[in-house]
């Protein structure tokens, strides 16, 4: 038995594999800048209270923020199958977790202080710090592939715009 590849659900799988191999190689290239980035960001001025309540409970602040970080690019990936009238809703709860992460990232212990808060647990500090690369990596490489996708969207649009044959009148 083979694909019917006339069918435009079959021709589109190889196609998202490209896109996304495309999106995670891009997202190595720049992930150096994106720690860069966080580390600016982490200079940002700091709330007191809001930092003293984190400091309260380290692990679970350090373990909110994979929620926080996983959040986004869920918002993301969801968007793409909502229709037009409900991007705008999509945007406005993206934007309001990147504030809510960011603020969060901003205020949350350092996770370098892991091996000396939690002596014991030097193994479950090791897999915090990896763990913390993986999921801003898969972050990276899906909100390149949301942008590339977008933007092949528009490209596709626009070329359907031109392919249009305007309506002559009689």
């Amino acid at each position: 038995m083979h694909a019917d590849l006339s069918h435009p659900s079959a021709r589109r799988h190889p196609f998202l594999r490209a896109l996304g191999l495309a999106s995670l190689a891009i997202a190595g290239l720049i992930l150096p800048f994106v720690w860069d980035v966080l580390s600016l960001v982490n200079e940002m001025p700091k709330m007191n209270w809001l930092q003293q309540a984190l400091a309260q409970a380290p692990a679970l602040s350090w373990l909110m923020m994979f929620v926080w970080g996983a959040a986004i690019p869920g918002v993301l990936l969801w968007s793409m199958h909502q229709t037009r009238h409900h991007k705008l809703m999509t945007v406005i709860a993206m934007l309001a977790l990147m504030w809510i992460a960011v603020t969060w990232y901003v205020h949350m212990p350092s996770s370098g202080q892991c091996t000396s808060l939690y002596a014991q647990w030097a193994w479950a500090c090791t897999a915090l710090q990896w763990a913390y690369s993986m999921s801003l990596g898969i972050a990276t490489a899906t909100y390149v592939f949301v942008m590339l996708a977008l933007g092949l969207s528009a490209l596709g649009l626009l070329a359907e715009g031109l392919d249009e044959k305007p309506a002559h009148a009689s």
